[in-house]
């Protein structure tokens, strides 16, 4: 089952979570999301087993350009290792598609790339924190995102997207970002993790 939860709700959750990694992410997510007033108008998607939360997703959408802005998606501490990264994912790309939604874009830390390669995503950038910029069309599934991928190997106009957003992706180079070598490392080994799904070359050339 999903809910669109509200602050309240993810305080409450919060409060009853032990201490960890993902209950950390999880109270970044909230603070960034009270900070920048995004409760109203784009809540937490939220997956719920048992009537208790166990996955969120933090998101904003728009009417105008029909594109999702996903900034985090969370397991809450303790439900790690039971799939329901993967169920949330599913069942939030399935909602967002069916109310109209045409593009996706995040940016995916070296420790999540292998998590979003699964999902069928495609790369083009780095962005200041070294993590892979992803953005393409959303499609109704998995299948049909990794179909949509595998297509794009011969065809990658199919997920480039429009002119004056690879114009902001070619300004990302790697090349130019202040990391640490660690970080650095970690970006580079993501890069090769996703090997022909990092599309950079295609926003330099003419594909139709």
């Amino acid at each position: 089952m999903n809910i669109f939860a509200n602050e309240d709700y993810v305080l409450k959750t919060l409060s009853e979570l032990p201490k960890g990694k993902n209950t950390s992410f999880l109270k970044a997510s909230h603070s960034l999301w009270k900070r920048f007033k995004n409760y109203e108008k784009n809540p937490p998607f939220t997956l719920l087993i048992d009537e208790i939360p166990v996955a969120f997703i933090f998101a904003t959408t728009s009417e105008r350009t029909k594109y999702i802005n996903l900034y985090e998606i969370v397991t809450v501490q303790g439900q790690e290792g039971k799939g329901y990264g993967r169920k949330i994912w599913s069942d939030f790309v399935l909602y967002w598609s069916e109310r109209g939604m045409q593009r996706i874009k995040l940016s995916c830390t070296p420790d999540s790339i292998g998590f979003h390669a699964k999902n069928g995503l495609v790369f083009w950038s780095v962005d200041k924190q070294g993590s892979l910029r992803s953005d393409q069309p959303l499609m109704s599934s998995v299948k049909k995102q990794i179909e949509l991928r595998n297509k794009a190997k011969t065809n990658p106009s199919l997920v480039r997207p429009e002119q004056k957003v690879c114009e902001k992706l070619k300004k990302e180079d790697l090349e130019l970002l202040s990391l640490s070598e660690k970080k650095l490392m970690a970006t580079f080994e993501a890069i090769n993790k996703v090997q022909e799904f990092w599309l950079r070359r295609y926003l330099f050339e003419n594909v139709h």
